[in-house]
């Protein structure tokens, strides 16, 4: 894996920070960054290092979903390997989408049989779908949960060593809003229905459908072991994170194991749903651009962004114990 940089949580995420929607005025250093990102992808090969590296400080809501696309090898950054040609011979994507309407057409048949087992899990993925950001009006629109169903339940279908597991509802959000502004503005703060929503060409949903299944599957490459039967990668990471807190905060550590608290119910929470849970919408599309940047390892990512935050923690701490003393 290629490191870009370092994770340090205070950039990644700034509580004072004012994440960008395309909705309001477009300040001068967003407008500089803008180009910095258009001066790439305009170039015939598109330069991915140096995409990454300006990727890792935050993507621009009008451009992440090209580049997303990019970096997840999904649109070539080859430009002329992005034409379709006379003779009819289709780009990586155009064959992409063009399989996953096929999938569609098979599993979702209007004379579609389905066995007990299909049934319970297009029970349980419906369920999580209607449990996906509760409080987002666009993730109750009728639209927009039934592409969610369909690429979930595809996903389950086509990835049978571990199938459909909670968590991955939340994991495919990001990039179905993504491919969506590609098409009408989404608050990424509010969350709310778009009327322009009803109003897109049903060819051009279906593209979008197409690329976010895509997206999921190559962005859950890197994790996969997390969600295969008895979760090598979970305990991987556990162990690791156990690790990082002995060293970082031995009375914590310590603490926990006298409670008889497990830290991986925490690495089962967190990593199931990549950390999305636990930030704003917005705040998690800035996240992704990260973990696009540093090739969708997550687990690394997160350890990183872990040992920051332990490290900032303890110096709140001891503030706030130099504060009781000194009041002592």
């Amino acid at each position: 894996m290629q490191k870009i940089q370092k994770v340090n949580l205070a950039i990644l995420y700034n509580e004072k920070e004012e994440y960008k929607s395309q909705n309001r005025d477009t300040t001068r250093d967003e407008l500089q960054l803008i180009q910095k990102f258009r001066n790439l992808l305009n170039q015939k090969i598109i330069p991915t290092d140096q995409l990454k590296g300006l990727a890792w400080q935050g993507i621009p809501s009008e451009l992440r979903g090209q580049v997303w696309k990019i970096l997840l090898k999904y649109s070539s950054p080859n430009k002329d390997a992005n034409v379709l040609f006379i003779e009819k011979q289709f780009t990586i994507m155009e064959r992409k989408r063009n399989q996953y309407y096929e999938m569609c057409n098979i599993y979702f048949a209007v004379d579609q049989q389905y066995d007990d087992k299909e049934r319970r899990i297009l029970k349980l993925i419906s369920d999580d779908v209607k449990r996906t950001l509760p409080d987002a009006p666009i993730f109750r629109n009728s639209t927009v949960q039934s592409m969610l169903e369909k690429i979930l339940f595809i996903w389950n279908i086509r990835n049978p060593a571990c199938g459909y597991v909670q968590g991955i509802n939340d994991i495919v959000s990001p990039f179905l809003i993504t491919f969506m502004q590609e098409y009408i503005d989404i608050d990424t703060k509010k969350m709310a229905i778009n009327p322009q929503l009803e109003k897109i060409d049903p060819i051009l949903l279906k593209q979008v459908e197409a690329d976010t299944y895509w997206s999921l599957c190559k962005f859950l490459e890197s994790i996969l072991d997390n969600y295969t039967q008895y979760q090598p990668g979970l305990k991987r990471f556990h162990e690791r994170l156990v690790d990082i807190t002995t060293v970082l905060d031995k009375k914590l550590i310590n603490h926990l194991q006298e409670e008889k608290i497990d830290l991986f119910g925490f690495v089962f929470k967190w990593s199931n749903c990549v950390l999305l849970r636990l930030f704003s919408f917005d705040v998690g599309l800035r996240l992704f651009d990260t973990y696009m940047a540093e090739d969708y390892y997550f687990n690394e990512v997160f350890e990183e962004t872990l040992e920051t935050q332990f490290r900032r923690y303890n110096v709140f701490i001891r503030k706030i114990a130099y504060k009781i003393m000194d009041r002592g």
